[in-house]
């Protein structure tokens, strides 16, 4: 080895290696930047590690939303609102499209022409209109529920920021008109009042949605890869009330009303046999089409909301018990005291007193006293029972909202006055639909049907009879004369009675006259309740109640003259409704026509009848002459008359072509929808399209 090299590496060796700190500044501040660096790159990868654990995995869903909103754009389908019918079909509640116009204020350059369009067809206020414009909401409704045709000029602006959106609006075509049944809905077409709250699950359908794909530049187009749910419409409901009953009683309650200058008055009819509300409302009435005018008072069904103190009404329920019972009998004797009872804990008083009379002549003249004395002789837990039976002081379960059951004490709760009471119609409370019920009942000898439902309550058939008889005899021969109609026997009661003041007193100057009853009373078709609200110039039931009683009834025949045949007081009454003759031969002409005390002026004296005038349905004069057109059993080519056969019952047609010598061919079956006449030779077909 070099010697020099050898002694360099000896004394390097041996030498003091200690470092000053001072040496090599440079080197050290390198190194430790480096450490710096490393340690920033590897938290800078957690950090993105991190990151995308996060975003992939935790928050993949979230943020594959965000994307997929992006590019695509979920379209809803409204459902439409299920009908609501009458018993014969005819549409009470449906839906039509209308328009409605929102914005969306970060996106709109138009706001100025928008409102102006707004403000002068819609006649809205434009400061409101551009204080909506002008919110920092992305989407602002400015007016909703419009008929497209009232602003067509809004199609004609081009704005990113307008949004135009179809809606289904409801719609009553009948107006005010069963208002208070069918109810209405709000703006977002969810029932508020009636039929459209209590059902609003079943009518307002389900929405569905279609999913529609959006390109770089924001355009919108269908995809058969995206989802598609078709909406589900709402279920339909048909209610067992008649629309033209409906208009005949709301016509009349209100002409009533008017002419009675009252607060108001209900009017309720029922089915006795079945329990269906044939017709129900209270004055004043409501315009479900415009609900800027809707009062909520008036959007109550206060047959079954309100209570009130039946008054004499109530004593068809004390006639039965005390007939039932046996401690009374038509014919049996009674004191009415000349018109008053004086007792240590009060009186009660008649309107027009008598001594002593049959019980069949004071149930005509309404005695309060002797229904007094009847209660009183009934045990009190069969009284009781009786006014249970008859449905008061229970909800009758009707399907409609907000119903209330009245007041009625327990047995143990009665006072020494309380059957007294109770016997003419005082010291409980209860719904008109209980009252018009309690008619029902004995209409239908004695079988409690529930409204809408078929729960049966029994009473004795034999003590039903003898009321309707009593109560035929308040019509014909007491207080009820005025609700007599001319050819059809009633059976009914007026009632008279104060009003519950604020105290829950017995006011003495405000009142409620009523009549109920039933018709024809023979056949009972109908029960039916009219109370009057604090009339003016009369406080009686007789003098207020029993005219609009008798006005619906009378109306009442007319409409349903066609399906009474049979029953001798159809042609009796003032006016008749023509009956159905076409089809008919003409030797049995004369007996129909006889019997409906009509005329008729035939073509010819044999065949078929194959048009009339005035038409079936039409109401006129009895003796009226009914023009005819007959067309020969057997006839010739030069006889052939295609004649009208739409909506004539299929057996009807047949029998009339028939007997005409018309071959046909059906198609369906039930009512002539459309028919289609054919002639070949001398051999005639006609074709009929029934449903």
């Amino acid at each position: 080895m070099n010697s020099k090299l050898f002694e360099y590496l000896n004394e390097m060796l041996s030498a003091d290696h200690s470092i000053d700190e001072n040496e090599f500044p440079r080197n050290k501040n390198k190194y430790w930047k480096f450490k710096l660096v490393v340690y920033m790159v590897a938290l800078g990868m957690i950090a993105v590690v991190v990151r995308l654990f996060i975003v992939q995995i935790i928050d993949g869903e979230k943020y594959a939303n965000l994307a997929k909103k992006q590019h695509e754009k979920k379209v809803i389908l409204p459902s439409q609102r299920g009908l609501i019918v009458d018993r014969h079909g005819n549409v009470l509640a449906t839906n039509i499209m209308t328009l409605s116009i929102a914005i969306d204020p970060k996106v709109s350059r138009k706001k100025n022409e928008i409102v102006s369009i707004l403000s002068k067809n819609l006649n809205l206020n434009a400061t409101e209109l551009l204080k909506k414009c002008n919110s920092n909401r992305r989407f602002v409704w400015l007016a909703r529920g419009i008929n497209p045709d009232e602003i067509s000029d809004i199609y004609d602006i081009e704005d990113k920021g307008l949004i135009l959106v179809d809606e289904p609006r409801r719609y009553y075509p009948y107006g005010e008109v069963a208002s208070q049944i069918v109810g209405y809905t709000n703006i977002d077409n969810k029932g508020i009042s009636g039929i459209e709250y209590l059902n609003d699950s079943s009518l307002k359908g389900k929405d569905g949605f279609i999913m529609l794909q959006r390109d770089a530049k924001q355009r919108v187009y269908a995809s058969a890869e995206l989802p598609k749910v078709e909406p589900k419409n709402g279920y339909n409901i048909k209610l067992t009330i008649d629309i033209d009953f409906q208009r005949v009683l709301e016509h009349e309650l209100a002409e009533g009303i008017k002419w009675s200058d009252a607060k108001g008055g209900i009017g309720i009819a029922i089915k006795p046999q079945t329990g269906e509300i044939l017709a129900i409302a209270n004055y004043p009435y409501f315009d479900p089409n415009n609900r800027n005018t809707i009062k909520f008072e008036n959007t109550k069904l206060k047959a079954i909301t309100d209570e009130y103190a039946p008054g004499s009404t109530f004593k068809i329920v004390t006639t039965a018990a005390g007939l039932q019972e046996g401690v009374i009998s038509e014919e049996d004797t009674v004191n009415g005291f000349n018109g008053e009872l004086v007792f240590s804990w009060g009186r009660i008083r008649d309107v027009h007193g008598f001594g002593k009379a049959t019980f069949r002549e004071a149930v005509w003249q309404s005695s309060n006293v002797v229904m007094s004395s009847v209660a009183d002789q009934i045990e009190d837990g069969k009284f009781y029972s009786y006014v249970r039976n008859f449905g008061f002081g229970n909800q009758l379960d009707i399907d409609l909202p907000g119903e209330i059951s009245g007041k009625v004490k327990k047995p143990e709760k009665f006072y020494k006055s309380s059957k007294r009471y109770m016997g003419h119609g005082y010291d409980l409370t209860a719904t008109p639909l209980q009252v018009a019920n309690s008619y029902a009942v004995v209409a239908n000898n004695g079988v409690m049907m529930q409204p809408y439902l078929l729960k049966q309550i029994y009473n004795e058939e034999e003590t039903a009879r003898r009321v309707k008889d009593l109560f035929v005899g308040v019509v014909d021969s007491g207080s009820g004369k005025r609700a007599k109609v001319d050819g059809m026997k009633i059976a009914g009661k007026t009632g008279t009675s104060q009003k519950i003041n604020q105290f829950g007193k017995y006011s003495k100057s405000e009142y409620y006259a009523s009549f109920a009853g039933f018709f024809p009373a023979d056949n009972p078709e109908v029960a039916l309740l009219i109370v009057v609200d604090t009339p003016s110039k009369s406080i009686y039931g007789g003098v207020n109640a029993a005219p609009i009683f008798r006005e619906i009834a009378r109306r009442w025949m007319q409409l349903n003259a066609n399906t009474l045949k049979g029953v001798e007081y159809l042609s009796r009454g003032d006016s008749i409704k023509v009956p159905y003759l076409v089809g008919m031969d003409f030797n049995d002409l004369e007996e129909v026509v006889d019997y409906y005390k009509l005329n008729i002026k035939t073509n010819k004296d044999e065949g078929i009848v194959f048009y009339q005038t005035p038409k079936e349905g039409e109401i006129v004069e009895k003796n009226t002459t009914i023009s005819l057109n007959l067309i020969n059993k057997k006839r010739d080519d030069s006889d052939f008359v295609s004649f009208d056969l739409t909506g004539m019952p299929l057996r009807r047609a047949l029998n009339l072509l028939h007997s005409s010598g018309v071959k046909t061919k059906v198609i369906g079956t039930g009512v002539v929808k459309s028919q289609k006449w054919s002639k070949i030779g001398d051999k005639i077909t006609c074709t009929l399209t029934c449903k």
